[in-house]
């Protein structure tokens, strides 16, 4: 089995969608709070920092907020929350291995290692795309203007 952050986001995805009735903001909140460190040490951040700055916009702050709630429910996270001011995050270690331990059929996306004919135009499009993007490295247009830079997602 694959043990790198991209196959742990697709586990908890798929065992708190099966297991939990949660949602992809929990997946996208338990995965970012795991890679803080906040299963060893108290993590301090806010809905809004999190929601901008850490996921980039892919979720909102009360998408987050309701994250949050339903995670604490599942007793998955714990916060301390200081009112105006930041929530320090605990991740329960023992709950999130235990919720990764329940079994999952291993055909599912993002799970399932098959290969198909699809992912083969899909990786040469991909590996095209770092050359595509050192080739527009630079940040000044023809006209001398700055050209927005689009980070990689």
């Amino acid at each position: 089995m694959n043990t790198d952050s991209k196959a742990l986001f697709n586990e908890l995805l798929h065992r708190l969608c099966k297991y939990e009735d949660c949602k992809y903001s929990d997946a996208m909140l338990l995965h970012y709070l795991l890679r803080q460190g906040a299963d060893g040490t108290e993590f301090k951040t806010t809905a809004v920092k999190v929601a901008l700055d850490a996921l980039h916009g892919c979720i909102n702050r009360r998408d987050v907020q309701r994250s949050v709630e339903r995670l604490t429910k599942l007793e998955l996270i714990s916060t301390r929350v200081h009112a105006n001011t930041r929530t320090h995050f605990s991740v329960n270690r023992q709950a999130v291995l235990a919720l990764l331990e329940k079994p999952l059929p291993r055909n599912l996306p993002g799970i399932d290692e098959r290969h198909f004919p699809f992912l083969d135009e899909w990786e040469s499009l991909h590996s095209d795309a770092p050359s595509a993007h050192a080739a527009n490295e630079s940040t000044v247009g023809q006209e001398g203007n700055p050209v927005p830079q689009t980070p990689n997602a």
